[in-house]
């Protein structure tokens, strides 16, 4: 007779006690011979069969003793929970070998991403105490490297009051990577469309309206010029003027701002003296200042070497010192300043004027939204320009802020990266 377990020989005793025929013991015992063959082979194809998936396959059993302890389920060395299976492809995407995790199952509270850690444990205590599917997403930190899963068991109540959970894990990173990239393209997208938003709506109004005024004050100045009235045709063309002024403007900061869109305004970083470029921007704006009787100081070294595209800087700064001018009292004043710090340069261009509230300086740097006002004489803007400011300045690997406090004034700051000639 073949070795037999220690139930089978049991049962066999039994039967030899009750002095059933030897024949009938040996039939018995064949038949429980083949049903045990029976259930290894059927055993070895339910593991050839989760082997052969895709997916992370496993089952784990809590002990009803250990249900009511949610602690555990914090823990990394006393876990609740018990793996009884898990398929090779589940080791794979934690990277773990499967002895070691079935005698420490709470190591994969380590792989969790610390920010997701708290979520995947109270997932899994709520799942636990009401009995209801396990479905969790997060990131793992596996192979050095953050990847992202996703989990989902269902439970079964066992007689004995044990639960156990049978689920899959998938590796959703390429999936997470997609979303991700089609996240960002729609992103794009948006700001593509606001881009085109706003450039109809400077052609279609904001470029129209000082237009309109040139051609219907040039009327007025003519007729003015007829009747020789002196006073009349001052004051017309100082509107014309200043309309013309505003389109010219308007038309440099759109072309500025088609070029850069399209990549036809290469960067392109020369030595540049700092102060010389400063200098040169503030003169355009003498005779518009001295018209509001406001004074533009200039607050930093003679000289201040950096490596900038010149006509970049210029443009952020005429957009800069123009707005202040703008939105400046008569009789106020602004200062710019500028200092070499350790790693970039610093400019500061700073007013006396009407300030900006908090609610505004949030749309200020937008081109997704729509906002302009009128100066302290009612000249006129689009927004356009300080969003030309950001994209410059970010070119120079910069950054551009505001800080400002209403009827008290706003200082507009700046920095380029310092790389010097």
């Amino acid at each position: 007779m073949k070795p037999q377990s220690k139930s089978n020989k049991s049962v066999v005793d039994i039967l030899a006690k009750t002095n059933i025929d030897s024949s009938v013991i040996h039939l018995i015992e064949e038949k429980h011979r083949k049903i045990k063959e029976d259930l290894e082979q059927e055993r070895q194809l339910y593991f050839d069969l989760a082997n052969s998936q895709p997916t992370g396959v496993y089952r784990l059993r809590i002990p009803k003793a250990n249900s009511v302890d949610e602690s555990k389920f914090f823990s990394i060395s006393d876990a609740p929970y018990i793996i009884e299976f898990a398929n090779t492809r589940f080791c794979d995407i934690l990277n773990v070998n499967l002895k070691e995790f079935l005698k420490s199952p709470g190591i994969i509270n380590d792989f969790i991403f610390d920010s997701d850690r708290e979520d995947f444990i109270q997932k899994n205590i709520e799942a636990n105490r009401s009995l209801n599917p396990f479905i969790w997403e997060g990131r793992l930190f596996v192979r050095n490297k953050i990847i992202w899963v996703h989990f989902e068991s269902v439970p079964r109540l066992l007689p004995n009051g044990d639960v156990v959970w049978t689920g899959v894990l998938f590796d959703i990173t390429k999936r997470k990577k997609k979303q991700q990239e089609i996240q960002e393209k729609n992103k794009q997208l948006y700001i593509l469309n606001a881009q085109k938003d706003k450039f109809f709506s400077i052609i279609a109004h904001d470029l129209k309206s000082p237009f309109n005024a040139i051609v219907g004050f040039s009327k007025i100045l003519i007729e003015e010029i007829k009747s020789k009235n002196i006073e009349g045709i001052e004051k017309y063309a100082e509107i014309v003027l200043d309309s013309s002024n505003l389109a010219f403007d308007l038309l440099t900061n759109l072309m500025d701002w088609a070029r850069s869109q399209t990549g036809r305004m290469v960067y392109e970083p020369t030595a540049v003296d700092f102060h010389e470029l400063a200098k040169e921007t503030v003169s355009v704006f003498t005779c518009i200042a001295k018209g509001k009787n406001i004074k533009i100081n200039m607050d930093f070294d003679s000289k201040l070497p950096v490596c900038a595209d010149y006509a970049m800087i210029s443009t952020v700064l005429r957009n800069l010192i123009s707005n202040a001018i703008k939105f400046t009292r008569n009789g106020g004043s602004v200062s710019i300043k500028a200092e070499q710090l350790a790693h970039h340069l610093k400019v500061v261009v700073s007013d006396t004027g009407v300030g900006i509230s908090e609610a505004v300086i949030s749309k200020l740097f937008r081109i997704d939204e729509k906002y302009s006002t009128s100066g302290t004489e009612d000249e006129l803007g689009t927004g356009l320009g300080l969003i030309l400011c950001k994209d410059f300045v970010e070119k120079h690997g910069g950054q551009i802020w505001v800080e400002s406090l209403k009827d008290v004034g706003s200082s507009f700051i700046f920095t380029i990266n310092n790389s010097r000639p």
